[in-house]
C-alpha cells in the first residue's frame, strides 16, 4: 500500500538548507572579513575594522541590496550573543584594585555622559526642530546610550582595554547601558496603554538596576570568589571520576598542585558559563540590562588567576566572528537607508549629531590624571595635580575617553525604534536620529583610532610593563597547563 501525500507531509524530514543559502552565507562572511579586516584594518590601517563590517551590513542589508542569506533576524541574534560574550570577557578581565579606584569616577562619567547629550538633544528638538512634549523627551533620550561594543573593540585592538584608562571607559560604558535601560523604561511608562503613569512602572526599573549594579557588583567581587573556591574544592573532591572525565576534569592526568590548579581553572570556566546563563535572564526579567548580567558573571571570576587567559584561548575566535555579525547585522541592518534620500533628513541628522558633543565633553571635564607610581603595579592618582593637567598624555587620555563615550549603537537604536513605534517620534525625525547615530558609530571609532595612531597609549612606564609581562607569563603558563591537561 503506497503512502499518500498527506502521510508524507506528516513525516519529519529534518530542517533543509539549500545550496544557495550555504554558499551565500559563506560569501557573506567572506565579504565581512574582506571589508573589515583586509581593506579597513590592514589596507587603510587607521580605519577600524568595525567600519567595514557596518558598511557591509548597510549595503547588503534589508534597506540596501537586500542580499542576505537566510533570515536577517538570525544574524542579528548571533551578533547579540557575541556582545554578551564580549561584555562577560570585559568583566572577567577587570582588575579589582583598579576597579576600586576608578569605580566612582566611571559612574560619574557615565551619569554626566548621559545627561549632557540628552539635554542637548532635547534643546535642539525643541528650539530648532520645533517639537514639544514627549517628542522632545524621546528624541533627547536617543543620545544617552554609549556602545560598549564599539569602545571595547577599538580599545582592545590598540592595547588600551586592560589599562586603567581602558577599564575606566568599560566601567562607564556598562553604567551608561544601565542608564539607557532606565530611560527606556521611563519612556514605556509615558506610553502606558491605560493612559496613566503608574508609580511601579517608574520605580521598579530604577530600583532593580541600581540593586544589580551595587549589591550585585559587591557580591561578584567579595562573595563569589569564596563561593567559587568552595564549590571547586567540593566538586573535585566529591564528584565521581567518570563525571569529572566527561567534564574534562579528570584528576588522573597528573599529580601535584599544577594538576589541581588546571582542574580548578577548567571548572571555573564551566561555572562562568553557568552563571552567565543564570544572570542574563535574571537581570532581563527584573527590568535591568541583560548586559549587566553578563558583566557581573565575568566580574565574579576576575580574581581567578589564569582564567582570563584560558577564556581567551577557548573563546576569542568565536567572539571575534560573532562581533563581526554584531556590527554588520545588529547595527548595519537597522539603518533605514531609503529615507536618507531626503536632504532634510540628512541635514537634521547632522544637526542632531551635535548632541554627541555632550559625550565628548566628559573627556576633558572628568578624565583623571593617570600616572605610575614607584611600585611594581600601576597606581591611579585620583587627586589631580594641576601641573600635570593638559599635558600631552592627559590631553590624549581626554580624547580617548571622549571619543570612546561618543560611539552609539545598539541601545540608541532600541530607544529610537521604541520612540517611533509608539508614536513619540515622527518617522522623518526617526530617520534623522538614526543618521546621527550612524555618524557616531563611524566617526567615534575613526577618531579614537586616529588619536591612538598619533599618540599611542603605552603601558605607563617600565615598571608597569614589567608587571604586565609578569601577569601575561602567569596567564600563558596557566593556559599551557590547562591545554596539556
Amino acid at each position: 500500500m503506497s503512502a499518500t501525500n498527506a502521510d508524507i507531509d506528516d513525516v519529519f524530514t529534518g530542517v533543509p538548507a539549500s545550496y544557495d543559502e550555504i554558499f551565500n552565507s559563506f560569501l557573506f562572511l567572506g565579504i565581512l572579513y574582506l571589508m573589515g579586516d583586509v581593506i579597513c584594518q590592514r589596507g587603510l590601517k587607521i580605519v577600524p575594522s568595525l567600519v567595514g563590517y557596518i558598511a557591509t551590513g548597510v549595503a547588503l542589508g534589508p534597506e540596501g541590496w537586500d542580499w542576505i542569506p537566510m533570515n536577517p533576524a538570525s544574524w542579528v541574534t548571533l551578533g547579540n550573543i557575541g556582545l554578551i560574550l564580549l561584555i562577560a570577557q570585559a568583566g572577567l578581565e577587570m582588575d579589582l584594585e583598579v576597579l576600586k579606584k576608578i569605580g566612582v569616577r566611571g559612574f560619574i562619567i557615565a551619569v554626566v555622559g548621559s545627561i549632557l547629550p540628552i539635554s542637548i538633544g532635547m534643546l535642539l528638538s525643541w528650539a530648532v526642530l520645533n517639537q514639544t512634549g514627549s517628542t522632545v523627551i524621546a528624541m533627547g533620550c536617543c543620545f544617552g546610550p554609549t556602545s560598549a561594543g564599539i569602545a571595547i573593540n577599538v580599545l582592545s585592538q590598540c592595547s588600551v582595554l586592560e589599562s586603567p584608562l581602558g577599564q575606566l571607559i568599560v566601567a562607564a560604558a556598562i553604567v551608561d547601558d544601565i542608564l539607557a535601560l532606565l530611560v527606556l523604561s521611563q519612556l514605556r511608562a509615558l506610553t502606558s496603554e491605560s493612559g496613566e503613569v503608574l508609580v511601579a512602572d517608574i520605580v521598579i526599573p530604577i530600583v532593580s538596576a541600581f540593586a544589580w549594579l551595587f549589591a550585585g557588583g559587591g557580591i561578584a567581587l567579595f562573595v563569589m570568589p569564596k563561593v567559587v573556591d568552595r564549590v571547586c574544592k567540593w566538586a573535585l573532591a566529591t564528584l565521581p571520576k567518570p563525571l569529572l572525565g566527561i567534564m574534562g576534569l579528570d584528576s588522573e592526568t597528573k599529580d601535584g598542585p599544577d594538576s589541581n590548579k588546571s582542574q580548578t581553572i577548567r571548572l571555573c570556566l564551566l561555572l562562568l558559563f553557568a552563571l552567565l546563563v543564570c544572570l542574563v535572564p535574571a537581570t532581563h526579567h527584573s527590568q535591568a540590562s541583560y548586559l549587566l548580567g553578563a558583566f557581573l558573571a565575568g566580574l565574579s571570576f576576575c580574581q581567578m588567576e589564569g582564567l582570563a587567559g584560558v577564556f581567551q584561548a577557548e573563546c576569542q575566535l568565536l567572539i571575534d566572528w560573532l562581533m563581526r555579525l554584531f556590527f554588520a547585522a545588529t547595527i548595519g541592518f537597522q539603518v533605514p537607508l531609503s529615507l536618507f534620500s531626503d536632504s532634510k533628513v540628512v541635514v537634521n541628522g547632522v544637526l542632531l549629531f551635535v548632541s554627541l558633543l555632550g559625550k565628548i565633553a566628559v573627556g576633558p571635564l572628568l578624565t583623571p590624571v593617570l600616572r605610575s607610581g614607584s611600585e611594581t603595579e600601576t597606581e591611579i592618582e585620583t587627586e589631580i595635580e594641576n601641573k600635570k593637567r593638559w599635558t600631552g598624555e592627559h590631553v590624549r587620555n581626554c580624547a580617548i575617553v571622549g571619543f570612546s563615550m561618543a560611539g552609539e549603537a545598539e541601545f540608541a537604536f532600541v530607544v529610537a525604534v521604541f520612540g517611533v513605534s509608539e508614536g513619540l517620534i515622527p518617522p522623518d525625525l526617526y530617520a534623522s536620529i538614526v543618521f546621527a547615530i550612524l555618524l557616531s558609530t563611524i566617526f567615534s571609532p575613526l577618531l579614537l583610532r586616529t588619536v591612538l595612531a598619533v599618540a599611542p597609549y603605552e603601558a605607563e612606564e617600565t615598571e608597569t610593563l614589567e608587571a604586565e609581562e609578569s601577569i601575561q607569563d602567569k596567564d600563558s603558563t596557566a593556559v599551557a597547563e590547562v591545554m596539556e591537561a
